[in-house]
């Protein structure tokens, strides 16, 4: 059984099963069969289709690119196990289901679209939020975008408080300088 694991950042990661689809569409609209909540998503990302037993995925057009092992594609690239696909920020890694057995119930509790869950597979879901992001150990971010990286507050006030310094000494020295020459 074929799955793919989606890591949205700072959110739980989520797996689908993908047998028995035609066909999936992957975007942050939510008329997508997999629904991807990020801002480097576009509406209509990607497309996942199963051609006699093979996975192939294909780039909608997307701003951000879709990209599989590190390389952007620009057609239907075959997917096998442990490829990784990226869909703008959002990372996933195909798998033939061998260590699917875990995930599986959980996405049955959860509501996930598979038939297990009595849903007919194409109905529009989210990942949920999480505090951590758990990537598959050796998995690079190759997205385009760099990720922003908070500042620590107390350097912003120490660097803000060390620019009014140098703005003091300067009107300081501007204010001798002018009483001095008159």
């Amino acid at each position: 059984m074929a799955t793919i694991s989606i890591y949205v950042p700072d959110q739980e990661p989520v797996a689908y099963d993908l047998d028995g689809y035609e066909q999936l569409t992957v975007g942050k609209d939510p008329e997508s069969d997999i629904v991807l909540d990020h801002h480097s998503v576009s509406g209509a990302h990607a497309l996942i289709q199963n051609i006699d037993g093979s996975l192939f995925v294909s780039d909608a057009g997307s701003t951000n690119g879709t990209f599989v092992n590190g390389n952007q594609i620009t057609e239907a690239v075959v997917l096998g196990n442990g490829s990784q696909v990226s869909f703008g920020n959002v990372e996933s890694v195909i798998s033939d289901g061998e260590q699917a057995g875990e995930e599986e119930g959980e996405e049955a509790e959860s509501g996930g679209f598979g038939a297990s869950s009595g849903g007919s597979g194409y109905g529009a879901h989210a990942a949920e939020l999480s505090d951590v992001s758990n990537k598959p150990e050796g998995f690079s971010n190759l997205s385009p975008i760099e990720k922003v990286v908070k500042k620590d507050a107390m350097a912003m006030v120490a660097m803000l408080l060390g620019v009014l310094a140098i703005i003091a000494a300067i009107a300081v020295i501007g204010i001798s300088t002018t009483m001095s020459a008159g």
